[in-house]
């Protein structure tokens, strides 16, 4: 059931008058009126009667109205409550991630964050580079792989694999792989300290050379969906792709090398409100 339809019948209920409802819930008086037909609808009971002169509750409106008045009101208090645990969360927080990072999964979180908290402004240092979160005054940080021990609390986000891909072009161009063994004939892309070779089969020991060799995740994928040959990318970062058709998911049973991905802060007992509610939005991404 609505619950817009439960506060609009208290409120007719509790003023007596449709009119001052109306002007109180600042809606037209006959979107109060359909409110309360179509919770009659949903309970198969008259509630409220209506006369040119008056508007009273029906016993059974009236038996209703007791039962529901008080819940209404603690619901309102406690959503007034929330609204202002929000509004007081407010300042800047900054935060580094790898720009792949930045732009795919990241932009999600932030995008939703600043509906949440719009009273923060949200600071993104996107780099490959590990920077240090108290010299550079960064709240939080997103990192891949293997990490050093440090002071910094480490918490596991989301574990991600490199999968190859290619797009529809390319593959109607140049064929499509059915093995390892046919790479050899392919214009290959590589991510900086990813070889190829990790896909290729103990039945072809002949290394396979490749194109391009970048460090640059954005750039791997943009010539992937150019068609300018097949990639190695994270799964998260093609997903959608893939899903609408754009790419290809080439050799589906083989799953690249596991990375972590983590989230890295201060370790202090006095987290800001902006940093422990990014924390807690992270959790429904994960």
């Amino acid at each position: 059931m609505d619950l817009n339809l439960l506060k609009t019948f208290s409120k007719v209920s509790e003023l007596g008058s449709f009119t001052k409802a109306a002007e109180v819930l600042k809606q037209p008086k006959s979107r109060v009126s359909r409110a309360i037909s179509r919770l009659e609808d949903e309970i198969g009971l008259e509630l409220i009667r209506r006369t040119t002169r008056q508007t009273s509750l029906t016993t059974e409106g009236e038996a209703f109205y007791n039962r529901i008045k008080d819940l209404i009101h603690q619901l309102d208090e406690e959503i007034d409550s929330l609204n202002d645990s929000k509004k007081e969360i407010s300042g800047v927080l900054r935060i580094t991630a790898p720009e792949d990072l930045g732009q795919s999964i990241l932009l999600d979180i932030i995008a939703k964050y600043n509906d949440l908290y719009p009273n923060v402004e949200v600071q993104t240092l996107l780099t490959g580079e590990y920077l240090d979160l108290t010299k550079d005054n960064i709240d939080l940080a997103f990192r891949v792989g293997k990490l050093e021990d440090s002071n910094l609390i480490q918490r596991s986000f989301k574990d991600v694999h490199f999968v190859a891909i290619a797009s529809r072009e390319y593959i109607q161009r140049y064929g499509l792989p059915k093995s390892t063994k046919d790479l050899h004939q392919h214009k290959l892309l590589t991510f900086k300290g990813f070889d190829f070779n990790n896909l290729n089969s103990a039945s072809s020991p002949e290394a396979l050379k490749y194109q391009i060799n970048t460090s640059s995740i954005p750039m791997l994928l943009n010539m992937a969906l150019e068609g300018n040959g097949i990639s190695i990318v994270p799964s998260f970062y093609c997903e959608e792709y893939i899903r609408t058709g754009e790419l290809v998911h080439l050799f589906p049973k083989w799953r690249g090398p596991k990375h972590t991905i983590k989230i890295l802060y201060t370790a202090t007992s006095n987290l800001s409100k902006r940093t422990r509610a990014f924390l807690d939005l992270v959790k429904d991404f994960q």
